[in-house]
């Protein structure tokens, strides 16, 4: 019988979301343009920011690192606020309740709300056991919209309001608070799943401050309950444990890429 992981379980493990300090000065008051070279400038300083903390090959062991779509790794190839949008990802649709936005935002690997500049990294485990595919996102961010996306971002984890919202065309639902971790300044952590014909997909999502930097780390995976049973009657139960979690089990980020993602932050930080 064919394992549920080679038909049912198509694991994306995310990682994401990384903003640097970016001391940008916003568009220009008068609307005259004067202002518009000056803020181009400070925002591709922002997303070179951004490209030397981002992960690199070889900074986690075991892991293929590849820059995210339409980008280049260790290129200043991330987009700046004010730039198109990668056409490769969905655009946000209209999130209802509205409150619910910051988890959206956290699965678009796109520019959150006030973010100054964005680039992405995808990682992949070079053993053949484990599916799960990682995908890091660095925003710049200034320190108090830091502080201010966490504060909405862990409100909207608690809300009973937000246990199902939908966004656009997808609803999600059993949205969780989960436990994060203890480094950085401040952690939250959230789970959620949405459904698609017989699949469910499944995320999970922790977000670290440190400073005025977020790096939000996401993990999906794509779970298929027909499969997944059939494989359990089977005797999938013998499997190896890393398996029978890729089927069954919730996505999980691996502490390698969360340890490594922040120590290179810090590092970059470091040297300035």
């Amino acid at each position: 019988m064919k394992s549920a992981v080679s038909r049912g379980v198509v694991a994306v493990s995310t990682v994401a979301v990384l903003g640097l300090t970016a001391a940008c000065s916003g568009s220009g008051g008068d609307g005259d343009g004067k202002d518009e070279k000056p803020a181009r400038a400070e925002a591709t300083s922002a997303v070179a920011k951004l490209e030397k903390a981002a992960l690199a090959s070889g900074d986690v062991k075991k892991y293929k690192i590849e820059a995210g779509p339409g980008e280049a790794t260790g290129q200043a190839s991330g987009q700046a606020s004010g730039q198109a949008k990668d056409k490769a990802r969905p655009s946000m649709g209209r999130v209802n309740p509205t409150e619910c936005r910051p988890l959206a935002e956290m699965l678009t690997a796109a520019a959150p709300a006030k973010s100054k500049a964005h680039v992405s990294r995808t990682l992949s485990s070079t053993d053949v056991a484990d599916t799960t595919t990682t995908e890091v996102v660095l925003l710049a961010y200034g320190k108090a919209d830091a502080e201010n996306t966490m504060d909405t971002l862990r409100g909207a984890t608690k809300s009973k309001k937000c246990a199902t919202f939908g966004d656009g065309g997808r609803r999600y639902i059993g949205v969780r608070p989960q436990p994060g971790p203890v480094d950085g300044d401040e952690a939250v952590s959230y789970k959620l799943a949405s459904r698609t014909g017989k699949f469910l997909h499944r995320d999970r999502v922790t977000v670290v401050r440190s400073g005025s930097t977020l790096v939000a780390f996401r993990a999906s995976n794509v779970f298929d309950p027909e499969s997944a049973r059939a494989d359990e009657e089977g005797g999938a139960s013998g499997l190896p444990e890393k398996l029978r979690d890729a089927k069954t089990g919730d996505p999980k980020v691996a502490d390698a890429i969360v340890e490594a993602q922040l120590a290179k932050l810090a590092g970059q930080a470091g040297e300035k």
